[in-house]
This record gives C-alpha cells, sequence and structure tokens, in this order.
C-alpha cells in the first residue's frame, strides 16, 4: 500500500469554486491519505484548512505575494523540503504553474490534484474537490504523465497537461459563474467578459514541422480562428465524430492539432446560436515524438495553456509546441473520480 507521511500542500483560493470549498477539499483529502505532517502556505493558501487538526504543520510564508505569484513561490519553497507527495487544489492552470516551478528544480515526489477550477480536465487531476471524499488509498496509483511544451521565441516554454490554446479569450469563473473571459486582461489579473473572435488574419500560418524538417501547412489565413494543440486520449477510439483526433487514437499517436474556423473555447454559446452558425469547419494534424506545431503571423491573440495566458503573440512572434515524454509523476484512481 502507498504510504504518503509527509506532504506539501498547496490550494489556489481563487479557483472556481471558492476558497471555502477549496480548503475542506485540501484538508478532506490528507486525512483520506492519513498524511501525518504538512508543508503548505499562509491562510487560504493552505494553512487555514488544518485548523484544529492533529497533525504536524509546517507554515511557509509568501509576504508580498498574492495570486499566480503567490502559488509559484510556494511551489519553489516546498521544492526545496523533502515531501511524499505533493497536493494541489485547484484548476488545471494552478497544476500547470506548480509542476513548471517543479520540474525547474528537478523535483520528483508524485503531484495529487484536486479540481477546483473552472474545467478541471488536465492528466494531473486526480479527484474533483467534490468528490475528494471518496479518495482511496488503495485505489492510487502514481504515473508517467506526459505534458505540452509551447514556447515563443526561443523565451522558457509555458506547460500544459491538457492543451495549448491561441485565442483571444479563455473559459474562466466571474461571480461563481463560467464565463468567456479576455485573456490578455487575464494575464493582468483582470476578469472583463469578452466575446471570443477569429485570431487569424492573412499572415496567420500553423504547421506542423517533422524531425527531418518537413513541413505540412496545417491551415492559414482567415481561416485559423482558434489553433489547439492537446492530446489524442483514448476515450476518442471509435468516436468517429471527433474527426482526425479518432485515427489518431487508433493509430497509438500521443497528440495533435486542431484548427478551426470558428472559435472553439467558449462556454457561453446557447443551442440556437449554434444551430443558426455556418457549419464548422476544421483542420487536424497529428503529432508524434520530433514533431512540433509551428504557429505564427498571429497579432494580437494569446498564448494559453492550460487556461494560462502566457504571452500577448505579435506578428513577428514564431510558437513551437512540442509533445514531450514524462517526466512528471502523476496520482489517479482506479476509480473514476474526475467527472463531476
Amino acid at each position: 500500500m502507498v504510504k504518503w507521511r509527509r506532504a506539501g500542500v498547496i490550494v489556489n483560493p481563487a479557483a472556481g469554486i471558492n476558497a471555502q470549498e477549496s480548503l475542506r477539499a485540501a484538508r478532506r483529502v490528507v486525512e483520506r491519505l492519513g498524511v501525518v505532517e504538512v508543508l503548505t502556505g499562509p491562510g487560504k493558501a493552505g494553512a487555514e484548512a488544518f485548523t484544529g487538526w492533529s497533525g504536524s504543520i509546517h507554515v511557509h510564508g509568501t509576504p508580498g505575494y498574492a495570486g499566480r505569484e503567490q502559488t509559484q513561490v510556494l511551489a519553489d519553497e516546498i521544492a526545496l523540503r523533502s515531501i511524499d507527495v505533493m497536493i494541489v487544489v485547484g484548476g488545471d492552470g494552478t497544476l500547470a504553474d506548480v509542476t513548471r516551478r517543479f520540474l525547474n528544480r528537478s523535483f520528483c515526489a508524485p503531484i495529487l490534484g484536486v479540481g477546483a477550477g473552472s474545467t478541471n480536465v488536465g492528466r494531473l487531476i486526480t479527484c474533483r474537490a467534490g468528490r475528494a471524499e471518496q479518495l482511496n488509498i488503495d485505489e492510487l496509483e502514481t504515473w508517467e504523465v506526459d505534458c505540452l511544451l509551447a514556447c515563443a521565441n526561443g523565451q522558457p516554454p509555458a506547460i500544459a497537461f491538457n492543451d495549448v490554446v491561441v485565442a483571444h479569450t479563455i473559459v474562466g469563473m466571474l461571480n461563481g459563474k463560467r464565463r468567456d473571459l479576455n485573456a490578455l486582461e487575464r494575464m493582468s489579473g483582470n476578469l472583463i467578459p469578452a466575446k471570443p473572435r477569429s485570431a487569424g488574419s492573412s499572415p496567420t500560418r500553423v504547421t506542423r514541422r517533422s524531425s527531418d524538417n518537413a513541413d505540412l501547412v496545417i491551415a492559414e489565413g482567415v481561416s485559423v480562428a482558434t489553433v489547439v494543440v492537446g492530446f489524442a486520449e483514448s476515450s476518442f477510439f471509435g468516436k468517429a465524430v471527433t474527426g482526425g483526433i479518432c485515427l489518431a487514437a487508433v493509430a497509438g499517436l500521443p497528440a495533435g492539432c486542431i484548427v478551426s474556423d470558428t472559435p472553439l473555447v467558449q462556454i457561453e454559446i446557447d443551442a440556437a446560436t449554434l444551430r443558426q452558425s455556418e457549419p464548422v469547419t476544421s483542420r487536424y494534424a497529428s503529432l508524434a515524438k520530433g514533431d512540433s506545431i509551428v504557429i505564427e503571423g498571429v497579432a494580437g491573440a494569446v498564448l494559453c495553456a492550460d487556461g494560462n495566458p502566457c504571452r500577448r503573440l505579435e506578428p513577428a512572434d514564431q510558437v513551437y509546441v512540442s509533445w514531450h515524454c514524462g517526466g512528471v509523476v502523476g496520482v489517479r484512481s482506479r476509480k473514476d473520480l474526475r467527472s463531476a
């Protein structure tokens, strides 16, 4: 049986559900795992979850930091310590932020993700916050988790465990409701509703570049409304309605890129609007080891990794997205605790 006695705990109180629910989930996971010693952040970043708890608590201060920066600084602090498991309560973006800091320090403890965000579909999500009560240590196992690396102009890459997106909007929580939010404003910490719109213009081009430098143009020009690079999960097998990603799953290829002439990353569209819209046209190309998706000629749209806006793209920018095999140890349950 897995025994995790000493755990790091990071809570993102600004994730999709409210802070108190996230803190309750953190406390319940620790209790379900039999943890006796916790390293965590101050207040709602973790410590408040363990008021009256019988175990040992070490609180690492993060003075002067808040929000995403606080999460990253706390991850750096905990990565310097020896722990058995890292528990992260937040959304896909929070998990990606923490994991990137750990990768920079060659941190190797398994990461147990508790989904408390707006989507919670990344590969590092072990269970939803609302299902923490059902977590059973005897049903847990560790596994090597693949990721996507997105690099713009040779800068340090962003890391994603669900998808890399180029768009003007992201999906996030505002006043307890999932909304389409302005991605550029979100980079500055502002939650501003926005209507999804096309990312492409006449100079835009999306290409798959193979290890032998052979290029395949996937799409170009104004037909590039959204670019999404993501994983070809086994659940797509036999789902022919999913198009090219179904074929990638059949062939055992790990990931792919879809370019659509309609903004795909949106949550507020209604059935009547969708039915009255023009048919959605998309182009898909698979992604294998050694391949890169090259995105160029995009102006004003934002590069996002697991819902985290990372960079406003300029016309001269070149973005390279590639698949990285393993490198991160996750925790998964043999019982499905990821669905709502």
